[in-house]
């Protein structure tokens, strides 16, 4: 071959292998990536799983995959991230011809929320060109975050407060559709309880015994407005976790449960509210409320408004409210006042920190309890 064909040839086996990898470097090229576990409490670890599939006749030797994702998600120091109003991660790898590789990231999850990835960026190039190819690929993987529980000793006065609140309102019948066992008989019980059947087979009187039913259940009243300009936002936090805590420790006692916040929902942007329920489906259902409260990009609205409306003419006979919130301003004052005087009383949790005053409201229908956050 004559030397001053070379570079001719060459030129062209650039040119020819640029094309190639500019039209062809993505297909069958595909990018997975999944949250391991659907919700985990704060504080604890979780793991993301990406599955990288290279389905071509072209190695891809250098691919760098990035996603986003909302702050609130620790990843180490082995991973390249990024911080800013988001949390930036890029991931770098090297596949060859019909390669599939699957890697887990570990990171930490910092703090409640629900955590979405809905796209992945892809970059690519080759040794012999400095052109980089771009590609994305939609993804729609989450992870809920579930608050904090609170400890058994911040949570157990008021507990027992609202539960003998619970009690003395309770209105406790037996259920003949409800059988629980069988007793031996005593003088107080009325012959329509007397069990037959067993008396007979065992020779001495006994009697039936149903399940109680109650009708009271306790209503969470969540503001997580801010209390200020400067403020402490773990306050808005622990209000949050203070609403969990209880709640899931009145089902555990199979005391219905129901929730009103101003909070509104990342996803949908509505307030959030659920109705009473005392079931283990029910606990779920209200750790992924709270998880999906968004404190940064969705103003609350009026919590007075919101507690006005759903007391307008409603009969709340059988309803225990708590109402948890930090900020003492004037719509919060009005949202107590409210409830205090249509239920005649009312629990006020107040979480503060200790150099915080602790003024309570005038209104003596309201018992004011401050949680003093650590």
């Amino acid at each position: 071959m004559p030397i001053i064909l070379i570079p001719i040839v060459i030129f062209a086996l650039y040119s020819f292998e640029k094309w190639l990898f500019g039209n062809y470097w993505d297909k069958g090229l595909m990018a997975r990536l999944d949250f391991v576990e659907e919700a985990v409490n704060e504080g604890e670890k979780a793991h993301l799983q990406e599955v990288i599939t290279n389905r071509n006749f072209l190695p891809l030797h250098i691919l760098q995959v990035s996603f986003q994702t909302d702050k609130g998600l620790l990843f180490g120091a082995e991973t390249n991230s990024s911080v800013s109003d988001r949390v930036n991660v890029t991931d770098v790898f090297s596949l060859g011809l019909y390669e599939k590789i699957t890697r887990v990231i570990d990171f930490d999850c910092e703090r409640r929320g629900y955590y979405s990835i809905l796209k992945t960026s892809l970059k690519a190039s080759d040794f012999f060109s400095p052109d980089i190819r771009y590609n994305t690929f939609e993804q729609h993987t989450n992870i809920y975050v579930y608050p904090l529980f609170l400890s058994a000793g911040k949570i157990e006065v008021p507990f027992r407060q609202l539960m003998g609140d619970v009690l003395s309102k309770r209105f406790l019948y037996e259920d003949n559709f409800t059988f629980r066992g069988i007793r031996d008989y005593s003088q107080a019980d009325p012959q329509n309880m007397v069990n037959w059947k067993a008396t007979a087979r065992t020779g001495d009187l006994k009697v039936n015994l149903h399940d109680h039913t109650s009708s009271q259940e306790v209503k969470f009243i969540l503001n997580v407005d801010e209390p200020g300009i400067l403020f402490e936002s773990e306050l808005l936090e622990d209000c949050i976790r203070l609403t969990m805590s209880l709640a899931v420790r009145f089902i555990e006692e199979n005391v219905p449960v129901s929730l009103l916040t101003n909070g509104r929902d990342k996803v949908t942007g509505e307030n959030i509210r659920l109705l009473a329920g005392s079931s283990m489906l029910h606990v779920s259902s209200i750790k992924r409320a709270l998880a999906r409260i968004d404190l940064e990009k969705i103003t609350p609205n009026s919590m007075a408004a919101i507690v006005e409306g759903e007391l307008a003419g409603s009969d709340i006979g059988n309803t225990t409210f708590c109402y948890i919130s930090t900020t003492r301003g004037d719509d919060s004052l009005k949202t107590a006042d409210l409830l205090a005087d249509k239920a005649g009383k009312l629990l006020w949790l107040c979480p503060l920190t200790k150099d915080m005053k602790q003024d309570g409201p005038a209104n003596p229908r309201i018992d004011f309890k401050v949680v003093t956050h650590e």
